[in-house]
């Protein structure tokens, strides 16, 4: 029997042209994506290249901080002083028991406002300013009323015991306090203060427990180019 061919020669010669053409376009095609690879690749290469550096923060040093805070304790005595002027009015210049309970809220929430306008608008108070010193969220933006709140709490317990135990070193103490706490007069002056001390230290420690807990932080703004820079 005779094999019959189901193509003839032109028929053939035309299949094989529009193979070659397909092949060709596939071939350019993936060319061209090649290309568009490792252009995209060299693009991504050098933004990444271009991207600045993040830079670790320089924390303010230990003694800058309390320099900071000494000054600001006599701000803060004097702002006491004048806010006891209502107080005054309202009782008609008599004096209140020392437990009086608005006498020590009102303080409280004056002594809280002094610090939270200065620390939400810029990050400085007078005394940070002078030091060269910023309060800041970790983002390099001024902190929010709720972290100043955290911040001023979380501050409190270790002035609480350091004054404690300034109180318990003076003479007006031994007609103020429970007997359970008379005893510890007998102690020395250091030890009723060491620990107030040691535990402001481990507050304001750089990049402490109470910066990380609040996401806030402090920093040395003396290597600014431009002091006046203020987060935002």
């Amino acid at each position: 029997m005779s094999t019959v061919c189901p193509f003839t020669f032109s028929e053939l010669s035309l299949r094989l042209c529009v193979l070659r053409v397909i092949y060709a376009d596939y071939t350019d095609a993936a060319g061209n994506r090649t290309i568009r690879a490792e252009s995209f690749s060299s693009r991504t290469a050098a933004n990444f290249m271009k991207k600045p550096l993040t830079t670790t923060p320089k924390y303010a040093s230990l003694p800058r901080r309390f320099a900071a805070m000494f000054y600001d304790s006599l701000l803060l005595v004097a702002v006491l002083i004048f806010a006891t002027v209502p107080v005054i009015i309202v009782t008609h210049g008599e004096a209140t028991n020392s437990g009086n309970p608005f006498v020590g809220t009102w303080l409280f929430m004056v002594s809280f406002l002094f610090f939270a306008w200065f620390w939400t608008h810029g990050g400085q108070t007078l005394g940070m300013h002078a030091w060269k010193i910023r309060l800041q969220r970790d983002s390099e933006r001024a902190i929010t009323l709720w972290q100043a709140l955290l911040r001023f709490m979380t501050g409190l317990p270790a002035w609480i015991v350091l004054f404690l135990g300034i109180f318990l070193c003076g003479s007006i103490a031994e007609n103020h306090l429970p007997e359970a706490l008379q005893k510890l007069r007998t102690l020395p002056w250091t030890v009723l203060i060491a620990p107030g001390v040691l535990w402001l230290i481990i507050d304001h420690w750089p990049n402490s427990w109470r910066d990380r807990f609040t996401q806030t932080q402090v920093i040395d703004i003396r290597t600014e180019k431009d002091s006046a820079k203020t987060p935002k």
